[in-house]
Parts: C-alpha cells; structure tokens; sequence
C-alpha cells in the first residue's frame, strides 16, 4: 500500500472531522449556556458568606465579580467543548448536579413547612454555591484558576463531595455548612466516617476543640479541629493531582495506607503557615519531608488510556478506560512507600 495514500486519506479525515466539530461548536446554544453559566457564579458570589482562617478580612466586601464572570465565560467554553465530544458524559454530570440540589430543596421546604426550621435548606444553598466558590485573598488568575479547577480539573471528587453533601443534608444530617479559602466546610454526622475530602468539599464530624486556646488569634470557629486541618491537606492533594487524587491519595488513605496521611498533613501545615501565618499543628513528618506528588507518568498513563477509550468507543470507551487506568494506577499506589512513577 502506498504510505503517500496512507497519509493523505489519514488527512482527510482529520479534515473532515475538524470541519464537523466547527459545525458542532456553532450550532451550540451559546447564549442559553453562557447565561446559565455567568448567572451561577453570581449568584454563588452573592449566597457565598466566606470566612478567613484569621478572621482578619472580609472577602465579601472586595469580592471582584470581573473574576466570577471571566471565570463564568471560560468554563462556559470548556464546557462547549467537551460536550461535543461527549455529550452524554456532560449532560449526565450536569443531571447529578441538579437531582442533588433537588434533592435538598424538597427535604428543606419540607423541613420548613412542618415546623422544622430552615437550617436544611440554608444547608443545600450553601452546598450547591460550593461548587463556584473562590478564595478570593489571592490573584484574580489564581481565583480564575481554582474555579475552572474545582469543574474542570479535580473530577470527580467535586462532583462526588457535593452529591454526598447534598444526600446528607436531605437526611438531616449537616448541622452547618461553611465557606473558607475556597473551601466548603460540611459539618455533621458523618456516617463511617469523622472526616473526608472530596476536592474542594470536607466532611466532617461536628466537634468544636479550640487549637489556640489561651492565644489572641480569633480563627477558633474556623478551624475548630485538627480533623479539619487534616482533611485541609487532602484538599491540596486534590488541587495537585486533579483526576488523578482519588486514585492516587484518597483510596490509598481510606485503606490506612499511612505514607498518604503524613502527606496530606505535611500539606496542610506547610499552607496555612505559608498564607495565613498559622502554626504548624502535626508531628507526623520530619522536617525536611518532600510531598509525593502525583507523578508525570501517572498523568500519561490515565490520558493516553482515555484518549483511546474515546477513539475507541465515545462514552462506553471512556468510562472502561476511565476504570481499568484508576484500578491499575491505585494498585501501584497501595504499597508501603508511595511509588514515585506513579
């Protein structure tokens, strides 16, 4: 066979399909998507009553709506995009979203209708606005990017943290939900559970212990536990390794593996004393420790698996590639010592 031919129908169809994606992309309702988009940043923006760590600031009175809408815009994009190779993926993403916030406003009318009290359905607005929240004592690009991260980057754990927030809630569960550094803080009985970290959700078990007590910093209520602190370290495990964190961090952890608790709490002390000046809190690392992180080829290995799996067949391709590539790469990581390729 001639490798000129070869090429050049291999061209042709890469062509036609670039051709068809434009058709695709135009024809999208852009205006509808982007609406919906920019208007649940803002109203996040508006429900969202965000704390600082030190009680020192009050980010509702500086909070940049530019940021809210350009970081709207931008995943209104993104979204267009994936959706017109995936679209059954984005449209089922998009319906676990909305069955969980269903979900909790019928339980918290409800509640609130019997004479239950409002507190379930504060709870479910202040869940579902989690998913746009922003730490916003940073740079506009890095409020941008953590926004577009929680979406974009650190699935499925965002989708999973705000679907079992929002179940509990509904089961009366969640005593109080708070905002934080970009955080959603989701306080209650946390069935087999005192805390966990999907992404930028922490579920934990309430219990208020003042870490600073007899000191002169306000931040007791804020972070009231070393749980809390703890699963602060998973969070920036989640932020690092995106796709890659349940696999690599979060079912190694819920195995007790403990290489991924020194971790999460290396993270966690080395942050909060980095941008808000708080004392270290754990003992569990030395002091010149090194972060495992989640490993280049790790990244590969799950892309290239994907990227086949959607050549190969569309969503049920995906979701196989999806499964084989997390179960081998957790396999490597469930050893004593974290592997450092992957």
């Amino acid at each position: 066979m001639n490798p000129d031919y070869i090429s050049s129908d291999w061209m042709d169809e890469f062509h036609l399909w670039l051709t068809v994606c434009k058709i695709n992309f135009m024809e999208l309702p852009w205006t509808a998507i982007v609406i919906t988009m920019v208007g649940l940043f803002i109203v996040s923006a508006i429900l969202v009553k965000p704390a600082s760590p030190l009680g020192t600031m009050n980010e509702k009175e500086k909070f940049p709506f530019s940021l809210v809408i350009i970081a709207g815009l931008l995943l209104s994009l993104a979204g267009g995009l994936v959706y017109m190779l995936l679209p059954l993926l984005v449209i089922s993403i998009l319906w676990i979203y909305l069955l969980a916030l269903i979900l909790g406003l019928i339980a918290g009318v409800t509640r609130l209708l019997i004479g239950k009290g409002n507190s379930v359905l504060k709870n479910s607005f202040a869940i579902f606005a989690g998913n746009f929240y922003v730490d916003t004592d940073q740079s506009e690009i890095s409020g941008i990017w953590q926004m577009l991260s929680k979406q974009l980057w650190e699935q499925p754990q965002t989708l999973i943290g705000n679907f079992l927030g929002q179940v509990l809630n509904s089961l009366g569960f969640i005593s109080h939900v708070q905002h934080m550094c970009g955080i959603t803080l989701i306080h209650g009985r946390i069935p087999m559970a005192t805390g966990v970290a999907y992404g930028s959700f922490i579920l934990v078990t309430h219990k208020k212990v003042d870490l600073n007590k007899g000191s002169d910093n306000s931040n007791q209520q804020i972070l009231p536990t070393l749980l809390v602190r703890h699963e602060l370290g998973h969070t920036r495990q989640s932020r690092l390794s995106g796709p890659l964190y349940l696999w690599k961090y979060g079912i190694p952890s819920a195995v007790s593996q403990a290489w991924t608790e020194k971790d999460a709490e290396a993270r966690s002390d080395r942050w909060l004393l980095h941008d808000y000046g708080i004392a270290p809190a754990f003992r569990s690392y030395p002091p010149n420790y090194k972060p495992v992180g989640p490993g280049i080829f790790g990244l590969i290995f799950t892309v290239a698996f994907l990227i086949f799996g959607v050549i190969g067949g569309g969503l049920e391709g995906f979701a196989g590639a999806y499964l084989l590539a997390s179960g081998t790469f957790t396999l490597l990581n469930l050893g004593q010592r974290p592997g450092r390729l992957f």
